[in-house]
């Protein structure tokens, strides 16, 4: 017998999870299938960014999230270069800043969440199963083919989903990658490292710093130390090299126990070696890459995060851009089987998230090479941008948004001021006597948003049948600021995306067919 639902997501790590939130919560019936018989305990990735946290939000996440948050980070921590814990330091920088102002006002209403992935998953799946996604567990996909009108996906033991679309969340080792037969380029394999979670009494080598991140060159450069939960557990990270005959079997609790006393440089410290899987396992190997697939779809089968894109750790950019992937196809899924829009749409997601996955890949490595010393070809290395603009400022090109002025990869987030392509600005509005962000009216549909004076524009949303909001009419510009921030005059509007980017914006009054404008960023 063969299973249907519309969307099928292989992979049940962290994007795929968000993927099946994101789908779900617009309404989209999504089985999620999974190999491994539940989540990792690993922390792996440490955080995720204030843009990623507004899209939790956008789905009612945020406070799960901001409540699950490790204590372990605060505005203090730093990250650290010595040769041990205890030795002499090299240097010393802030970690990663909260969001800068933007003109007096926050660039967004949400902080950096600094959860550890094991925790995040469990949440996301919660979230995932209340809006009504099948997620299953100990169920590998064995092969998948894609037709016109569907995709067929084989189950090791014999059975057989048929969905409408496919996406592949399968990690960077992606079965639906190869079995697409998509290559991917970059600088590919950086190097590998063994990570393992101990607890141990630090608080003599740390001497009161808050350190968030260490970077040590003892027992060998490369080794990364990370607090786990704030109250004597750690992750450390060493390199490994099978290519000298190392295996993970080398790396037994008293071995690690050892690597940790000297990268603490406490040769007579207390040390336990914790298990991350369920059946003993303490060390993890793990390979640093760099890799962007040539193709995010393939008829009716998509790819996100590491599948379709892998990155260094450093710079907290792999989880967060992959989630965003994830945001950016839910939608336009939803709007295609919904009948909303036309399937030219869904090129877009590939026509938007590729380049960003590339300009994003080569920052991380930027970051790898600052911080660990790693050699990386300078072929595959960029010119360093704001960091703030990674995260907040990059920008889109496709069907799905109007041409307008020429733009960068990324603007810092003051540059963000309404342009086509772009994350629409957070300012505070009033609506029902709340408070709250112009963001949060942004997610289930295309929103024109029409300063004071636009009402032209307003009629023409409401004849379009497009949600639409009058500034100081329907909603209230709580800083008077809104207009001056959108880049409009009191007669401007500008027509936001289900996934919070600026599609169109006319700065002063007209009157152009909005519908017209609707349909061509729907591919109708």
């Amino acid at each position: 017998m063969t299973e249907q639902c519309e969307v099928l997501v292989v992979g049940g790590g962290l994007v795929g999870l968000s993927t099946a939130v994101f789908l779900a919560w617009h309404g989209v019936g999504t089985t999620v299938v999974e190999r491994r018989p539940h989540e990792l305990l690993h922390p792996r990735a440490r955080a995720i960014n204030p843009r990623t946290v507004e899209l939790y939000r956008s789905v009612g996440l945020e406070e799960a999230i901001l409540k699950g948050r490790s204590r372990v980070y605060d505005d203090r921590s730093e990250i650290l270069y010595a040769e041990t814990l205890t030795g002499e330091e090299l240097r010393r920088v802030p970690m990663t800043p909260p969001a800068p102002p933007n003109g007096g006002d926050a660039v967004s209403p949400c902080p950096w969440a600094p959860i550890d992935q094991d925790k995040l998953e469990i949440l996301v799946r919660a979230r995932a199963e209340a809006l009504g996604a099948d997620v299953r567990f100990s169920t590998e996909l064995v092969s998948l083919a894609h037709d016109e009108t569907g995709v067929t996906a084989t189950l090791a033991g014999g059975g057989r989903i048929r969905a409408r679309y496919a996406i592949g969340a399968d990690g960077h080792r992606s079965l639906v990658r190869d079995l697409l037969g998509i290559p991917a380029t970059g600088p590919g394999g950086l190097g590998r490292t063994v990570n393992f979670v101990f607890t141990a009494d630090l608080g003599q080598a740390m001497r009161g710093r808050h350190i968030g991140v260490a970077h040590l060159s003892e027992p060998e450069p490369g080794t990364v130390l990370l607090p786990h939960d704030g109250a004597g557990r750690w992750v450390l990270g060493i390199p490994y090299h099978p290519e000298q005959g190392q295996t993970l079997a080398d790396f037994t609790p008293d071995r690690c126990a050892e690597t940790v006393r000297a990268a603490a440089g406490l040769p007579g410290l207390a040390v336990t070696v914790e298990p991350q899987l369920a059946d003993g396992t303490t060390a993890l190997a793990y390979e640093i890459e760099g890799r962007v697939a040539q193709r995010f779809r393939a008829g009716r089968v998509f790819l996100v995060g590491d599948a379709a894109h892998v990155m260094p750790p450093t710079g907290a950019f792999g989880a967060s851009t992959g989630i965003q992937d994830a945001h950016n196809l839910a939608w336009k899924l939803a709007a295609v089987l919904r009948g909303r829009a036309g399937d030219a749409l869904l090129d877009t997601y590939d026509a938007e998230r590729r380049p960003v996955a590339d300009f994003t890949l080569r920052q991380a490595l930027l970051q790898l090479v600052d911080r660990t010393g790693r050699p990386v070809p300078a072929e595959y290395l960029a010119e360093p941008c704001d960091y703030d603009a990674v995260v907040f400022g990059h920008t889109y090109r496709s069907a799905a948004v109007e041409a307008g002025e020429p733009l960068p990869a990324a603007l810092p987030p003051h540059e963000l001021t309404g342009q086509p392509g772009t994350r629409a600005p957070h300012v505070l509005v009033e609506r029902y006597g709340l408070r709250h962000s112009i963001l949060d009216l942004f997610g289930a549909a295309p929103v024109l948003l029409a300063a004071p004076k636009a009402t032209e524009w307003a009629e023409a949303g409401h004849a379009a049948g497009v949600v639409t909001y009058l500034l100081d009419g329907d909603v209230q510009d709580v800083t008077g600021r809104f207009a001056d921030v959108y880049g409009l005059t009191p007669e401007g509007a500008v027509l936001v995306r289900p996934d919070g980017f600026v599609a169109w914006r006319s700065p002063a009054g007209g009157h152009a067919e909005l519908r017209d404008v609707v349909d061509r960023l729907l591919a109708l």
